[in-house]
């Protein structure tokens, strides 16, 4: 069973059944001495040094290779928010339901399984389980699901916990495997929402995704969680090929510019979705996506560019690209 390192120090890998599942208790070495009023690329108390601990491991424990994606048909990606607030969940709910639009078979699993937001969002409530369709799977041995899942009028489906509290124990790490499996033969693309840390449910389900998307905004906490995120991932063996960086609410004239945040982290932003606080409310209070509120806006473009470079990577293996044409970058 997984417990906290005794001295409190640093992780480790949670395949060897010790993890820190608080962010916070990760940082050790110097603080920055000062917090200059204006943050920009040259005066910037993010930078990856400051945050320290050297990447051969922790308290000698030397960095693994991580087990390899699913070897499925499917795609499996995984949405990662290093602190609340980012706007992962709303961002995972909107790049599910443009690859169902694009005619993806796509579902999307709420591992948060006390508080899942997805439900919420989609205005759903659940008739299946995770506990239900893991149990489900089991008796399939790892075959495809049989009965239909819940299905948002996008076209997206959906797996969450919802409030079914007295179920929990049997959704196990070592049970979640053959869950996503079953999920694979099923969907074309299985995303994932509601990791926030470490703990061995959540490094099971990234441990088998083909991509994790870290979902940071413009501002010293989110960067700094989402830098020791990174330093995290690296230790998990997961590389920057695995990794991709998205950054959320996107403001040109913020304190923290684009330039420092990719200093901070020490890795390049992949994408970036422009700030439109109004458009999205507004697509959350009627359960619906940014797409179908006002089509073609540019909240609606940029997370529409974000499911086609998560996708279209395992597109153009497949299908000769089909992103890229239809976005017009092959």
């Amino acid at each position: 069973m997984s417990k906290f390192s005794s001295e409190g120090r640093g992780i480790q890998d949670p395949r060897s059944s010790t993890f820190i599942a608080n962010l916070d208790e990760l940082e050790s070495g110097q603080k920055a001495k000062k917090r200059p009023m204006q943050l920009n690329a040259q005066t910037c108390v993010l930078r990856l040094d400051e945050l320290t601990e050297a990447d051969q491991g922790v308290d000698g424990l030397p960095v693994e290779a991580a087990p390899q994606p699913m070897q499925v048909a499917s795609r499996m990606i995984v949405f990662f928010g290093p602190k609340g607030g980012t706007g992962t969940t709303s961002t995972a709910v909107n790049v599910g339901g443009a690859l169902a639009r694009f005619q993806r078979n796509t579902v999307l699993v709420d591992m948060d399984l006390q508080l899942g937001a997805v439900p919420v969002c989609l205005d759903m409530k659940p008739e299946r389980s995770i506990a239900e369709l893991v149990l489900e799977s089991v008796s399939n041995n790892g075959g495809p699901l049989q009965s239909g899942l819940d299905k948002h009028q996008s076209g997206l489906h959906m797996v969450a916990q919802s409030d079914r509290m007295e179920e929990l124990a049997e959704i196990t790490s070592a049970r979640l495997p053959g869950f996503f499996e079953a999920l694979g033969q099923s969907f074309e693309y299985v995303l994932v929402d509601g990791l926030r840390d470490f703990n061995d449910h959540a490094v099971t389900v990234m441990d088998l995704a083909h991509k994790v998307v870290l979902v940071c905004t413009q501002d010293v906490p989110s960067v700094r969680a989402s830098a020791r995120s990174l330093r995290l991932f690296r230790r998990l063996g997961y590389g920057p090929d695995r990794i991709k960086v998205v950054l959320n609410r996107y403001q040109k004239k913020a304190d923290v510019t684009l330039e420092a945040v990719h200093n901070a982290l020490g890795q390049p932003v992949d994408a970036v979705i422009r700030n439109d606080f109004r458009m999205m409310i507004l697509a959350l209070n009627h359960g619906v996506m940014v797409s179908d509120v006002k089509p073609g806006c540019g909240l609606a473009k940029d997370l529409d560019a974000l499911a086609a470079l998560l996708a279209d990577e395992n597109e153009a293996e497949r299908r000769g690209g089909f992103f890229s044409k239809l976005f017009g970058r092959g």
